[in-house]
């Protein structure tokens, strides 16, 4: 039995999730043609003060310019 686990940040709405789960079952039970009912998939949300890039929390007010920086901040 196949289990998917997604590491991802909290913010995905209800709808946004149960599609992901959805087209993560159909591509995982296509490709390795087995049944819908073996495939597990786990999403683990986390906040985003929780979670960092190139040193810099997410929660930095200029994450996006700090962490798509290869020096450490």
């Amino acid at each position: 039995m196949p289990i998917i686990n997604v590491d991802c940040w909290e913010g995905f709405s209800e709808e946004q999730k149960k599609v992901w789960v959805k087209e993560l079952t159909r591509t995982t039970v296509d490709l390795f043609n087995i049944p819908a009912d073996k495939v597990l998939v786990i999403l683990r949300e986390t906040s985003v003060a929780n979670w960092g890039q190139a040193g810099v929390v997410a929660t930095d007010p200029d994450f996006l310019a700090k962490s798509r920086s290869d020096e450490l901040n």
